[in-house]
């Protein structure tokens, strides 16, 4: 256990310090800003309304908010409750207490370190939208999504609050939620395709030799 915590340790100074860079502080504020509660309540706020305004949900009866906004909610709330909890069963002291980290001046926090929250809610959107798009022509959406939600947990590092364990599992509780959120919630985004004319159609309105 010693020798994983000093690889954790480790590997959260090559990027805290090796990546650090003055051009990347604003760069990663704003990543790490995309993982905060309300940054990406009103994300899915404003998803929702705009897959409702264009009308590309409907099957099974599931408007919008059914297909979109209450999986994905599920997600958020399902990942951000379970890392409260195990925040509360694992009280880790947050790398900002080491002596030469390299903490943000907005982010002096010092308990309460694993898992991630904001890489879990990132990861349990991401993952969602992923299962939905990855079989439709916009599913480079939904790498993008998890990329970006890789940037969040790396942000939370470079920032100095969190090791790399702790963004790992926080990165697993958010892809186990968005995964529970597909499977019991969603409705494919995209309607289906008209079904096919049978046999009998098709032979009704081809002409005989």
């Amino acid at each position: 256990m010693e020798t994983l915590l000093q690889y954790d340790r480790e590997l959260f100074y090559a990027v805290n310090h090796g990546l650090n860079h003055p051009w990347l502080d604003p760069v990663m504020w704003v990543i790490t800003s995309l993982g905060l509660g309300w940054v990406q309540l009103l994300a899915v706020l404003v998803a929702t309304l705009f897959v409702a305004r264009r009308q590309a949900v409907g099957v099974r009866g599931r408007s919008a908010w059914r297909a979109v906004f209450l999986p994905a909610l599920v997600a958020f709330l399902g990942s951000g409750l379970t890392v409260q909890l195990l925040k509360r069963a694992v009280p880790r002291l947050r790398p900002s207490n080491l002596p030469d980290a390299l903490v943000a001046p907005d982010e002096r926090i010092f308990h309460n370190s694993f898992p991630s929250g904001h890489t879990a809610t990132a990861f349990a959107l991401a993952f969602w939208l992923f299962l939905q798009l990855y079989r439709t022509r916009h599913r480079l959406w939904g790498y993008g999504a998890l990329l970006l939600a890789g940037l969040v947990g790396l942000s939370r590092i470079y920032r100095g609050v969190h090791y790399p364990s702790d963004v790992l599992a926080g990165a697993l509780i958010g892809v186990l939620w968005g995964a529970v959120a597909y499977l019991t919630l969603s409705a494919p985004l995209m309607p289906a395709p008209p079904a096919a004319e049978s046999g009998q159609d098709s032979e009704s309105v081809s002409p005989r030799a």
